[in-house]
């Protein structure tokens, strides 16, 4: 197969609105006599259904709720939404995955993860975004809020992407599901594919329901509710330089099969927080505060063999580097004694500080 068919994701319209698809789902048996997303509409939801095409009425995130259509004789595979329902038998049911959800949704126990989780698995454009924050990229937001999620500027290894921009011109986001395709696609459809013996060529490509690329069309709008979600689960963090970056460790503790999920890459920086967590550990005091040139040593020695420009030079080029990429936040600083070294930039009011660490 050349190519997959990638249909709008339609999310919650209302901001902050994570609820609805539970309320949706809590009204659908778990087997239907509906065909279609719009007699599910009709008998299940009271739904207002225009007679002469038969077209859903301002309903149109209830589509978000499918899983996918495949047609064998035409060799055709389309992702519709983040399968929580299925088509079985011509009829439209629960999958196990809304099942479990809605239980988590009736105890009130940790639902809001499992909507979180079944994005991250099912949905390519939220994939390729995680995929990419998840592996050394953040957003520069100018400042704005998820509100203006627009202009949003997605930078990763020296590259800048607008995923989410508006203008159809400047939008990144096909670009991204082109460049990263198999990221974005994932094990969960990979598996599916393979179970429905859909065998797919090495030059396959994410097309839209028509052809041609994956509608962009009210992208900015549709994509801005699983970022809401995101950060309602606090999952991203805004460093004092105001770039957003995933909160790794949060992420990691609500989804514990998340290096199933995703290709995560070490990195040396990873390592090197490693080591600094360490150092802290045992230098810092009960406030939390350590001596910066002591504990940085350590991370000189150990991860930075070649450098030949001095302690304290390291030390400014490590701290300013690491605020600038997100990695930490200096909280909080104070003066020392002459033992503690230099302090940061030559300020000894910077000699003993405490760090806000991101990841």
């Amino acid at each position: 197969m050349n190519d997959i068919r990638l249909s709008i994701e339609r999310f919650w319209i209302e901001p902050g609105n994570f609820e609805l698809w539970c309320e949706y789902l809590s009204r659908i048996p778990e087997k239907t006599e509906a065909k279609s997303m719009k007699e599910i509409a009709s008998f299940y939801l009271n739904k207002d259904v225009v007679e002469k095409d038969k077209k859903l009425d301002r309903s149109k995130e209830l589509f978000g709720l499918l899983g996918y259509e495949y047609f064998k004789q035409t060799a055709q595979f389309e992702i519709k939404g983040v399968f929580f329902l299925e088509r079985i038998d011509g009829h439209l049911q629960l999958t196990e995955d809304a099942k479990k959800f809605l239980t988590s949704y009736e105890n009130d126990d940790g639902w809001e993860v499992l909507l979180a989780r079944q994005l991250l698995r099912f949905s390519p454009r939220v994939r390729v975004v995680i995929h990419l924050l998840l592996n050394g990229g953040y957003f520069e937001t100018n400042g704005s809020t998820l509100d203006f999620i627009g202009r949003w500027r997605l930078d990763i290894d020296g590259a800048s992407y607008f995923p989410y921009a508006s203008n159809p011109q400047k939008n990144d986001m096909n670009h991204l599901l082109g460049k990263f395709k198999v990221e974005a696609l994932g094990n969960e459809w990979m598996n599916l594919l393979l179970e429905k013996e859909v065998e797919l060529e090495e030059g396959w490509s994410f097309i839209g329901s028509g052809g041609k690329g994956p509608a962009i069309t009210n992208l900015t709008a549709f994509m801005r509710a699983p970022m809401q979600l995101f950060e309602y689960l606090d999952w991203f963090i805004r460093d004092e330089g105001g770039k957003v970056i995933l909160n790794k460790e949060k992420v990691t503790n609500d989804i514990d099969d998340l290096s199933s999920l995703f290709t995560i890459t070490p990195t040396d920086s990873v390592d090197e927080v490693h080591t600094l967590k360490e150092t802290i550990h045992f230098l810092s005091d009960a406030r939390g505060f350590f001596p910066l040139e002591p504990a940085l040593e350590q991370v000189l020695i150990k991860h930075y063999p070649s450098w030949d420009k001095g302690l304290s030079r390291f030390v400014d080029y490590y701290i300013t580097n690491g605020i600038n990429k997100g990695i930490f936040t200096v909280i909080a600083h104070e003066s020392g004694q002459p033992r503690h070294g230099r302090g940061y930039l030559g300020k000894r009011e910077y000699q003993l500080i405490k760090l806000d660490i991101h990841r």
